[in-house]
């Protein structure tokens, strides 16, 4: 018997805000969130301050920012579910998370203690915590997940990638709940970098940041709790681009997601889309909403012009931006006030410059 997948809880941190309701009163509002950072100095999509005990994490000796963003995202997670970690299963629990980058101030602090120190005066703590996974590690172990683990670095599909993922863990009964999502914060390193990057592309976008984590559940399970799910999960989609670039990898992810959720493009109420000229998605995602026949009256969300680019958490932060959407009745719109969002499932696109993709319907 047919059990759905469901999202029962979201944990959100981004530059729209902290929480659901920050972030639906921006997106009513309309206006882009990024602006010039004093901590970064430099004009960025920037999660405004939090505090991670109120957000249900207990006090670490050190944490940089990525892992602090990704246990934000996760403690706010399990207090929006109504759940209470310490009731969980530990062995049938887990955790998958996505990001492009990591901790990149932590590993240049780290190189840096090498070159001018030597390898005998480096800082050994902070070596763990240069890597992109060390997060998802101290989340399992802060929560006692010892379910499926997983961490993926493929960019800006790296957070879809978790999504489809858990999505396909639940429903082969491999677990019963999973974290699910992903970060991308941004630091001096990570900025110099990506200002390199966009200048050598032409790019006139935004570095952003964010941190989006789910709790999924099956149906059945939700409902054993006792509490109603936030969104559910129709299908997924997952599509390697070949080495081509262009719109097949999109078309053919989110054929996939549409087929698996038994809809037409024409069923839709909104795209949310990860267009953005700096990874060559637009061209590729409008080609592909051609070949899907998607009405060309189907409103096409694009959040990086409300929050920057965000990296690797793309595909979680716009999963994250469909279920308030829905929740709240918003269709948001750049500099203008919302409208009512239509009727109907919506579908998240995470795309990345090589044509790979990821797809979700989410009603």
């Amino acid at each position: 018997m047919h059990d759905p997948i469901v999202i029962t809880g979201l944990g959100l941190l981004s530059p729209l805000g902290i929480g659901v309701e920050e972030t639906a009163m921006a997106l009513r509002e309309g206006a882009p969130a990024p602006g010039l950072s004093a901590r970064l100095q430099t004009a960025a999509g920037e999660v405004p301050p939090f505090a991670l005990a109120e957000c249900g994490v207990a006090p670490k000796a050190y944490l940089d920012r990525h892992s602090e963003l990704l246990l934000a995202a996760c403690g706010l997670a399990f207090r929006h579910a109504a759940l209470d970690p310490a009731t969980l299963t530990p062995e049938r629990s887990g955790i998958l998370a996505g990001a492009a980058w990591g901790g990149q101030d932590t590993m240049a602090a780290f190189f840096d203690d090498y070159v001018k120190k030597g390898p005998r005066l480096v800082k050994p703590f902070l070596f763990p915590h240069a890597y992109f996974n060390t997060s998802v590690s101290l989340a399992a172990m802060e929560w006692s997940l010892r379910g499926p683990h997983q961490a993926f670095a493929t960019g800006r599909i790296a957070a879809g990638q978790a999504l489809v993922e858990a999505y396909d863990l639940l429903r082969e009964n491999a677990a019963d709940l999973l974290l699910v999502g992903g970060c991308e914060a941004l630091g001096a390193t990570l900025v110099r970098a990506l200002t390199i990057i966009g200048d050598l592309a032409g790019a006139g976008h935004l570095p952003g940041e964010a941190s989006a984590m789910f709790v999924l559940e099956r149906t059945s399970r939700a409902h054993a709790r006792g509490v109603q799910p936030r969104a559910t999960i129709l299908g997924t989609g997952l599509a390697g681009s070949n080495g081509v670039p262009g719109a097949d990898g999109v078309t053919r992810a989110a054929r996939q997601a549409l087929d698996e959720a038994g809809l037409k493009a024409s069923d839709l109420s909104a795209v949310v889309s990860s267009a953005t000229d700096a990874a060559g998605c637009d061209a590729a995602e409008a080609q592909a909403m051609a070949a899907l026949t998607t009405p060309a009256h189907t409103p096409v969300v694009s959040p990086v012009a409300f929050c920057g680019d965000s990296q690797g958490a793309t595909a979680a932060l716009h999963t994250a931006l469909a279920v308030v959407m829905r929740a709240h009745n918003i269709l948001p719109r750049l500099d203008a006030a919302a409208t009512p969002l239509p009727p109907g499932p919506i579908l998240v696109l995470a795309a990345d410059l090589c044509g790979s993709a990821t797809a979700l319907v989410i009603a």
